[in-house]
């Protein structure tokens, strides 16, 4: 179980790496990486760092984002002591899937929804007003 302690830091180590990733690491493989969550250990030892793209990216360009990200491990652990912690954790960077799951089901929805409304297949919810009968003011008098 999470305890408010372990968010409050999860939280705080996300906004850091998320100022740092994009800023102050100069690496060009990193230039479009979103932190999307952190989840540390109950004893706050390691945090495991999720990670996508802004950019479209296929296997090739997440394998060197994660070479780069293991490159930088170093230097973001340093950065992150100044948050204040007793300990700073050891990070582990995994690529968050489900980040990317959500954004390819939302394109597949607005592809759907593209197409059915250029062939006019769009159908009007029940209680919606017509298109076709103008609209009648009952407070008119």
């Amino acid at each position: 179980m999470v305890t408010r302690r372990q968010r409050r830091i999860n939280e705080l180590m996300m906004q850091e790496l998320s100022m740092l990733l994009p800023g102050r690491v100069d690496d060009p493989r990193l230039a479009t990486v979103v932190v999307t969550h952190v989840e540390s250990t109950q004893d706050l030892s390691a945090a495991k760092v999720y990670f996508t793209t802004a950019a479209p990216a296929d296997d090739e360009t997440m394998t060197g984002i994660n070479e780069g990200l293991e490159q930088a491990r170093g230097f973001l652990r340093g950065e992150l002591a100044g948050l204040g912690l007793r300990r700073v954790p050891r990070l582990v960077f995994a690529r968050d899937r489900d980040y990317e799951s959500g954004a390819r089901v939302l394109d597949l929805l607005q592809q759907i929804s593209g197409e059915a409304s250029a062939q006019g297949d769009v159908t009007e919810l029940p209680g919606a007003p017509s298109t076709d009968e103008p609209a009648v003011d009952d407070d008119a008098g």
